[in-house]
């Protein structure tokens, strides 16, 4: 089950992003047909980066929730605030409200200062410790994760020297409820000045999702429309 939930995982946070675009002109056009000499293997490197490139939070926001009707209600994704000691395990807890047994799956990222440091399970360097929270008690599968950056993160990220982690959780039906979702955890340095305050936010990846059995893009849209920060305060 735990290797289903990660190949799923690896969608989420790596997913292809397929971009519209004019047709190319044929590259390997004669001199005859052309006088522009072009370099075949470049412009085909360039295509090729241009589809990679994933698209910014807001963009794919823009994007995928275009044409879906709004409602005026809806759930709604928070972050905690904490307090803590330079040196010392922040508690990142993430809830939920307005979706009591109508969600089924979720795959959202989170977005904090890189300063900060993740805290794995024992023994791990693949999988982040957490802790269920009373939203997610029936679920069938839970995996967390960071976003590493030898595998690539979105520069929209990367240049506001942003980590991101991410997490799933997958229900049968509709079971997840309202509440904690979940609890992470992220390491304070230890030479963290006293006041400091730390956001940690959400980051809408393309293929990010919360959604019911019914797969209402109305509900989900409202979701990810409507996200609540947190914040880690230095004592």
């Amino acid at each position: 089950m735990k290797t289903k939930i990660l190949a799923l995982v690896a969608v989420l946070c790596l997913g292809i992003v397929s971009c519209s675009s004019k047709p190319e002109e044929n590259l390997y056009s004669s001199p005859e047909e052309s006088s522009e000499v072009v370099n075949p293997t470049l412009e085909a490197e360039e295509s090729l980066d241009e589809v990679m490139k994933i698209p910014d939070s807001a963009e794919a926001m823009k994007n995928n929730f275009a044409g879906v009707p709004s409602v005026d209600e809806g759930p709604v994704i928070s972050i905690g605030n904490t307090t803590v000691k330079a040196g010392e395990i922040a508690e990142v807890k993430v809830y939920v409200e307005g979706a009591d047994f109508n969600w089924n799956n979720c795959g959202i990222h989170l977005t904090y200062p890189d300063v900060l440091k993740c805290v794995y399970e024992d023994n791990d360097d693949l999988f982040l410790k957490y802790e269920k929270g009373e939203a997610s008690e029936n679920h069938i599968g839970i995996v967390a994760m960071e976003w590493k950056k030898e595998n690539n993160p979105p520069e929209e990220l990367t240049a506001q020297n942003l980590g991101t982690m991410f997490f799933t959780v997958m229900f049968n039906g509709n079971e997840g409820q309202d509440g904690e979702i979940l609890t992470l955890y992220l390491k304070v340095p230890e030479d963290a000045e006293s006041g400091t305050v730390y956001p940690v936010d959400f980051y809408y990846l393309g293929t990010d999702m919360f959604r019911n059995a019914e797969n209402n893009l109305s509900f989900e849209k409202y979701a990810f429309e409507h996200t609540q920060a947190g914040t880690i305060t230095v004592e």
